[in-house]
């Protein structure tokens, strides 16, 4: 399978893999806001409708080095985090998301009635 090997300044994060199908991906994000400022690196998967964490937001800082090698493996490493994709919830998120943008946008949002 294709894979992942993760290290950061030369030490392993992971080899992370999700077979034949899936999403996988390495994510590097620095966050300036409000909040404050954010730097960190995250190694996950979407597989079977399953969401896979190998690294969750693992603090970086100025000079750290990443290494992504992409590689053939027969297995990975066991993830640190599964969580199962829940078509409710999946919707319910949605709906909100478009709550939101309709509200930032100044637009009005309008349903049929369910008797109809």
């Amino acid at each position: 399978m294709r894979s992942f090997n993760v290290s950061l300044n030369g030490k392993k994060l992971c080899l992370a893999g999700v077979g034949e199908r899936g999403v996988l991906s390495a994510i590097i994000s620095w966050v300036a806001g409000d909040g404050g400022k954010d730097l960190f690196v995250e190694v996950g998967g979407l597989a079977d409708k399953e969401h896979i964490d190998w690294v969750k937001q693992k603090p970086l800082q100025v000079g750290d080095e990443i290494c992504v090698e992409i590689v053939e493996s027969g297995s990975a490493d066991e993830p640190v985090r599964r969580r199962q994709n829940h078509p409710a919830e999946t919707l319910k998120a949605k709906k909100r998301y478009v709550r939101m943008m309709a509200k930032e946008l100044g637009w009005k949002i309008e349903t049929k009635s369910r008797r109809s």
